[in-house]
């Protein structure tokens, strides 16, 4: 239910975290920036809205500097993307 509420620019930001993290790819700010055309800025904001939302996504902090992004290993266990995309459909 709770990606019912996400506008189609956040779904696009869960999304592509989502499948960058199956290919095995870390994922940060400036990689999603430089992905979706986007400033770092923006995309902050769209991860502090997603988890605001309820959206189990994590920030990690690296070397006290560098912010990773993943998704809840609970969710992926539950739902692949593709199922999330028809659950919003519906």
């Amino acid at each position: 239910f709770k990606f019912k509420k996400l506008t189609a620019q956040e779904m696009l930001v869960f999304s592509t975290i989502y499948e960058l993290e199956e290919k095995g790819i870390i994922v940060d700010y400036i990689l999603l920036s430089e992905r979706l055309k986007l400033s770092e800025i923006s995309i902050r904001d769209y991860i502090r809205k997603l988890i605001s939302k309820g959206i189990p996504l994590l920030k990690n902090k690296e070397n006290n500097k560098k912010i990773t992004l993943s998704i809840s290993q609970d969710l992926k266990k539950i739902a692949s993307l593709s199922t999330i995309v028809q659950l919003r459909k519906l």
